[in-house]
Formats: structure tokens, sequence, C-alpha cells
């Protein structure tokens, strides 16, 4: 009789992930109508947990606007060494001294970003 044995291909892929050794992605909400009041909350929760980074997606704000918001989002997370990064926008994230840039597949994809980026 010949036995047979499953093998997952997740268990030889990678090396078993541990609860301590995963770092939690945050999100913002898709509109913020205070941000000097949001900063507040993002802050506590930047302190609670191991954070590894912030995704700024903002929606529906004008160039300016998004700007402002990122300038008092953004500092808070690099001081705590939390990499941000700006939603659909890598113009945007350049200029405003984001990390890095999140590209979904109706964005321009990776080759887009890195031209608006240089």
């Amino acid at each position: 009789m010949v036995q047979r044995h499953r093998v997952s291909h997740h268990s030889q892929a990678r090396p078993a992930i541990s609860a301590n050794s995963c770092r939690l992605y945050l999100i913002t909400p898709p509109r913020i109508d205070n941000a000097f009041e949001w900063v507040k909350t993002l802050e506590a929760t930047l302190d609670a947990g191991d954070v590894a980074c912030l995704q700024i997606r903002l929606k529906g704000l004008a160039d300016d606007d998004l700007a402002r918001m990122v300038d008092v989002l953004r500092p808070p997370a690099q001081r705590r060494g939390v990499a941000v990064l700006l939603n659909d926008r890598p113009d945007l994230a350049f200029e405003t001294g984001c990390d890095g840039v999140h590209v979904g597949q109706q964005d321009g994809g990776y080759a887009a970003a890195r031209k608006a980026v240089g």
C-alpha cells in the first residue's frame, strides 16, 4: 500500500510566523474632518502596538488639502519609525516626504509610479 502525504506549499515557502513577529499595517479612513484632532488617535494607536506602516488613504481632496493632511499625519508616524505610504499619488508621496506609495491595479502600476517619483 502506498502512503501519500499532503505537503502544504505555504509551510515550505516561508518560515513559521509567531504572533510576536507580526506587525500592524494601519490605513486611515477615507475622510478625516479634523487632522489635528485625529492625530491624537493616531498617536495613541501608534504607541499601543508594533506598527510597521501607515497608509494615508484620503479620498476626494485637492492636492493642497491632501498635502496639508500628510504634513500633519506623517511626522508622528515617522518619529516612531513607522513607514508612511500615500495612496494612489506617487507624485505627492515624493513631494510630501512619504516613505512610499501604495498603487493599486487601476493606478498605473509600478512603471508609472516609478516614473512619477524619479
